[in-house]
């Protein structure tokens, strides 16, 4: 009888250590994109803290930043847009989220709303297979980490036709069971629940900059699509599941360098919304966002586009909804640590980043003085694209950059700009690094310097003396000094 149980007890013993290998290997062998994004949404919203839903696209993941909307309003939110998602699969990415936060408001993006193809994998309604496979692949960053249950299996049936394809995303360890060659310290960590995580809660910054974006032939006045189309069903489900969880809808179209159709989609849009009772955003018609320097690439936001998105949408929250400004709440330390961590990468950008265009588009976010030097010869002054990024930081046209010497001074304390240009000087210049006094003497010496300094000069270094451009970045109250940077025009190529 004691040999009985003794062999009962191993055998349950072991049928547990084989469980638990079984599940840490799943965990540790399924690609981690998914949880990555979602790991601190299920956090925040065991805690009830998610005020607001951001969904569609990558449109959406690049364009609205909740560290931002945080900082600037105190407004909880977290974008699940997903890389290449139609409105069909942002259905489903609503549905599932709703199992775990009820949000005062959800704001869909309808970018791809012309989409009139049921499946994600129906290859005869849409025989682009690019486009097949990249919104099969990206669905994964949807739906990977979301449990197996009545919701995911109906979600992966309305998407996918193909059976096959359907159990990666039921049973993924079949996608993920080879992966072993890949896996990093940070795949074992899953398994406690101490893995990386998104921390701009669930966004994706970018931070080049487009300087050439393409521009469409407009449209009819009001042309709209000719019939409708999956994608205008599933927005217009979007909207009812909200209604009828009463939950407040905004449907938003946000700004890219939009193709014709794509105007036209947006106008259709607007009348699904109107339809439908509830508010919408088309950004494309409003000035938001400057598409020469605000772009990533044509149909993506960079960071200084995505921020003055996120604080168009976060003004229209402030006038139209009644959410709570969360900031100074202790109960909201989190949201406070990663906005700040936010703001602190994007310090770390301006002082460190080597790609001009990079940096001066980060500086024209205003939070630091900036002094920008241009000696005679720069290619600077034939370069259309920098010269606008220039002007984005200094906001005036008094100033025709079509001569060298050149000198800006942005000071942020007063919010005034400096300039001149040629011959000109400029004298007793009130900023926080004191008053500052600029005289172009030859080609390569000027003077920069304080009135209380008159041996310190800002723009003279043996070193650098053969750098066509130089940039000084200061603190905006303190005055001090936080880089020096040196730049060579080649080619149209900037190098520090």
């Amino acid at each position: 009888m004691k040999t009985k149980i003794n062999i009962t007890l191993k055998i349950i013993f072991f049928v547990l250590i084989l469980g638990f290998l079984l599940y840490a290997s799943t965990i540790v062998l399924r690609r981690k994109d998914s949880l990555y994004k979602y790991a601190d949404f299920f956090k925040l919203a065991k805690e009830d803290q998610i005020d607001v839903l951001f969904l569609g696209s990558s449109h959406v993941i690049n364009a609205v930043n909740p560290a931002v909307l945080y900082d600037e309003y105190g407004y909880t939110s977290y974008n699940m847009g997903g890389h290449g998602s139609l409105l069909q699969a942002t259905y489903w990415e609503l549905m599932e989220s709703l199992e775990y936060t009820t949000p005062k408001w959800v704001v869909v993006d309808a970018y791809m709303i012309e989409k009139d193809y049921r499946y994600l994998d129906d290859r005869d309604a849409n025989p682009d297979d690019n486009e097949v496979n990249t919104s099969i692949e990206q669905l994964h960053l949807n739906m990977d980490v979301w449990p197996l249950n009545k919701t995911k299996i109906a979600a992966v049936k309305d998407l996918i036709l193909d059976k096959d394809i359907q159990r990666e995303f039921l049973v993924d360890f079949s996608v993920y069971h080879n992966r072993w060659e890949y896996i990093t310290e940070d795949d074992f960590k899953s398994v406690v629940g101490s893995e990386s995580r998104n921390e701009l809660f669930g966004a994706e910054m970018r931070y080049d900059v487009e300087t050439a974006p393409p521009i469409c032939a407009a449209p009819e006045k009001g042309e709209t699509l000719e019939n409708q189309t999956v994608g205008e069903e599933y927005l217009a489900a979007i909207i009812e599941e909200c209604k009828k969880r009463n939950i407040n809808v905004l449907v938003t179209y946000l700004p890219f360098a939009p193709e014709t159709k794509d105007i036209v989609a947006a106008t259709s849009a607007g009348q699904i919304a109107k339809s439908c009772g509830v508010p919408y955003l088309n950004m494309l018609n409003d000035d938001v966002i400057d598409i020469y320097k605000d772009l990533n690439d044509h149909g993506h936001l960079n960071a200084v586009g995505a921020s003055k998105v996120t604080c168009t949408i976060g003004e229209w929250l402030s006038k139209n909804s009644k959410l709570e400004d969360h900031r100074n709440d202790s109960n909201y330390a989190y949201w406070e640590e990663l906005s700040s961590k936010y703001v602190d990468s994007l310090e770390d950008i301006a002082l460190n980043e080597s790609n001009l265009f990079t940096k001066l588009n980060i500086l024209s976010l205003g939070d630091y003085g900036v002094i920008l030097y241009c000696n005679n010869g720069s290619q600077v002054f034939t370069d259309k694209p920098l010269k606008h990024v220039i002007s984005a930081i200094s906001d005036s046209k008094s100033i025709n950059m079509t001569m060298g010497p050149y000198i800006m001074i942005y000071d942020p304390a007063s919010a005034k700009v400096y300039e001149a240009s040629g011959t000109a000087t400029l004298d007793g210049i009130p900023t926080a690094m004191g008053e500052l006094n600029y005289q172009p003497v030859e080609q390569k010496f000027r003077r920069l310097y304080t009135s209380d300094d008159e041996e310190t000069n800002y723009l003279y270094s043996d070193e650098h003396a053969d750098e066509d451009i130089q940039l000084i970045i200061y603190d905006k109250e303190t005055g001090e000094v936080l880089k020096q940077d040196y730049f060579t025009s080649k080619g149209g190529k900037y190098d520090n």
